[in-house]
């Protein structure tokens, strides 16, 4: 099975051990929260055997936490055991965006894996692992010279991204070209960005510069942001090819 996972044995075999524990034990596995290519993998993994359910917290989450279990067990929500925290604070100092409290966050030694997506709308929402928020509760205090508060919420929060669009024409779909124009930034950066594992298709880490990229594929760039991009299907009359990129605001 392992061959099939390229770049992902060691997450693989996490889950093989999920699955003999629910299957052989009769446990019910909860998982920390993976992105949208660790869930893919499990319930490739896991296939029609046990069940595989998943909840983010938020509505539309991307990063969610998974149930492995055997079919008798009657799951309900609280067993995903996630929390929703609103982030109070007063905007005197300027809005708080998705990066700058996903920063705290990491400098409280926190794991990624413990919390799940961060949405920056008319409030500041993220949710975050019921075990991790007393601790984040009494020490994230402030983010930038932002005091803040933390409240555990009991809302339906829905996540609804909005975009910037742009139009872009490359000469090819290879990902350095393509990380390279859409970024604004020299093909050795993009090269070096992507062999050095800061560039994520589909959330993914690639690390070959002539990796081909697809209609709808998402590619992050750390530190510079992330963009789906759409193939508008027409060329230019040089055979170079129209794409429109949507950039998350």
């Amino acid at each position: 099975m392992l061959e099939h996972f390229k770049g992902d044995e060691i997450f693989v075999k996490k889950i093989l051990d999920y699955q003999f524990q629910a299957l052989n034990h009769q446990r019910m596995i909860l998982t920390p929260f993976y992105n949208p290519h660790e869930q893919e993998i499990v319930r490739k993994v896991i296939g029609h055997e046990l069940q595989v359910l998943s909840d983010g917290g938020l509505i539309h989450a991307e990063n969610q936490r998974m149930i492995i279990c055997p079919d008798f067990y009657e799951v309900v929500p609280d067993d995903f055991e996630i929390c929703t925290v609103e982030v109070v604070y007063n905007a005197q100092f300027g809005r708080l965006q998705h990066k700058d409290l996903l920063g705290a966050l990491m400098n409280l030694g926190i794991k990624r894996e413990c919390i799940g997506d961060i949405y920056d709308g008319s409030s500041l929402y993220f949710a975050c692992t019921k075990q991790t928020f007393p601790y984040i509760r009494d020490h994230l205090t402030q983010v930038k010279k932002s005091k803040v508060k933390l409240r555990e919420s009991t809302q339906n929060v829905e996540i609804i991204h909005q975009y910037t669009t742009k139009t872009f024409i490359l000469s090819s779909l290879r990902l350095d070209k393509v990380v390279s124009t859409i970024f604004k930034v020299s093909r050795q950066t993009a090269c070096d960005a992507i062999r050095a594992g800061n560039v994520k298709v589909n959330h993914k880490e690639v690390e070959e510069v002539s990796f081909l990229c697809h209609n709808n594929d998402m590619i992050s760039f750390k530190r510079h942001g992330r963009v789906k991009i759409i193939d508008e299907q027409r060329q230019t009359r040089q055979g170079n090819f129209v794409v429109t990129g949507y950039f998350y605001k």
